[in-house]
């Protein structure tokens, strides 16, 4: 009997061990580190390898849980791999994980900064123009690094981008930009002090109407008369007599946008112009003043021998509103014409919210052109409503990094960002 007391006492004894032991192990998986403080104790010690292993595990582990899906995307941004975090991002596709915008975006961010510096000069472009779209405070420093880049048309991009924010740095940027040794960037930074009353960079703008660029002449005189400046509507309405076709394309244009209706005579007169584009600028603005002219100028255009030209004025005709170019943009999405044409007609189309050339966007986004590719991906950023999404987060997976990033870029602006 003492015997089996003493096996009964034995066994609650192992039985409570077993319970303390269980407890002891809860209690210390309770105060385990977390999973972030793991990561980040391993990056400060500069082994990536393992940080990037950790948040990889959880990540599949978890796959229905966003938490460590974005720390493995940061972690990978972190380490200047930000390639590898847009596949990273782009697997929570196919796992059905949830989508974050505002990693999307860092991820979209961290792309932008390489693409700047990037050997492939495609890559610079396209990012480039990407950061010229951007509006974001948090940018701020790329922007500045993109002014002072050594290419001329990454500096004017950053001036576009730079110019949409407000602020003391931004105006400084921009007076700096100003005194930039190529016409591009002063141009750029002409057009980018629009609305902004900083007395030294309006001083320095009005010193730019005396540029020995034409260009630069234009843009500042533009910016000057929105605010009402007669001198410089005076001068932009010279500038139709320049001997640069582009300059007075943009002068046309320009007056049109800010209904100098005084400008319409002077209109008139490029209606004749050698140049059909500048012939179609011209009765674009005359237009925009209430001219009935400009408008038979344009539609009788979309039956011209040049195709380009006719899309042009179905182009012009689409910057007001106008669908009259409908038929003839939509012939032009033919499988028979250049991908370039193609890609003109569905973009136009996609200025009047007319998706019709989606399925060409669709088809292109696969052509054997990395080149083609990258200017359908970029057209499908700029369809309204969503409609080009599922198309760029296929083309984030191609295999030409020119095209995966744009596609980044594209998309992230399609998500608010």
């Amino acid at each position: 009997m003492r015997r089996n007391m003493m096996r009964r006492r034995h066994s609650r004894a192992k039985a409570w061990c077993a319970l303390t032991l269980a407890g002891l192990l809860a209690a210390a998986c309770s105060r385990e580190v977390p999973l972030a403080e793991q990561v980040e104790a391993h990056l400060q010690r500069g082994e990536h390898a393992q940080a990037v292993a950790l948040v990889e595990r959880a990540s599949r582990d978890r796959p229905g849980d966003g938490r460590p899906q974005d720390l493995r995307v940061r972690v990978l941004l972190r380490i200047g791999r930000p390639d590898a975090a847009l596949r990273a991002y782009a697997e929570r596709w196919g796992q059905g994980g949830p989508e974050s915008p505002v990693v999307f975006r860092e991820v979209a961010a961290g792309l932008l900064q390489a693409g700047l510096y990037a050997e492939d000069g495609v890559l610079r472009s396209r990012a480039a123009a990407a950061l010229a779209e951007w509006h974001a405070p948090d940018l701020l420093p790329v922007f500045r690094a993109a002014l002072a880049h050594p290419e001329a048309s990454v500096r004017a991009s950053g001036v576009h981008g730079v110019a949409k924010l407000a602020g003391d740095e931004p105006a400084r940027l921009l007076r700096s930009a100003l005194e930039d040794p190529e016409a591009e960037v002063r141009a750029a930074a002409a057009s980018g002090t629009a609305g902004r009353s900083d007395p030294e960079l309006r001083a320095a703008l009005g010193k730019a109407l005396t540029d020995g660029s034409a260009l630069v002449r234009m843009r500042a005189a533009a910016t000057l008369a929105r605010g009402g400046d007669a001198r410089a509507a005076q001068l932009l309405t010279r500038l139709l007599n320049d001997g640069s076709d582009s300059i007075r394309m943009q002068s046309a244009e320009a007056l049109g946008r800010l209904g100098i209706r005084g400008a319409a005579p002077a209109l008139r007169g490029l209606l004749g112009d050698a140049n059909p584009y500048v012939r179609i600028y011209a009765a674009e603005a005359l237009v925009r003043l209430g001219a009935t002219e400009g408008r038979r100028v344009l539609t009788s255009s979309l039956d011209h021998f040049n195709r380009s030209v006719a899309l042009y004025a179905a182009e012009a005709l689409s910057n007001l509103g106008d669908a009259a170019g409908s038929a003839r943009l939509v012939e032009a999405l033919g499988p028979a014409h250049d991908p370039s044409v193609r890609l003109y007609a569905a973009w136009t189309l996609a200025r009047l919210n007319d998706t019709r050339g989606l399925p060409v966007l669709e088809e292109l986004c696969l052509h054997p052109d990395a080149h083609v590719r990258i200017q359908a991906v970029w057209t499908l950023g700029e369809l309204r409503d969503g409609v080009g999404v599922s198309g760029l987060r296929r083309s984030i997976l191609d295999n030409a990094p020119s095209v995966r990033w744009q596609a980044a870029w594209s998309l992230a602006k399609a998500m608010g960002g």
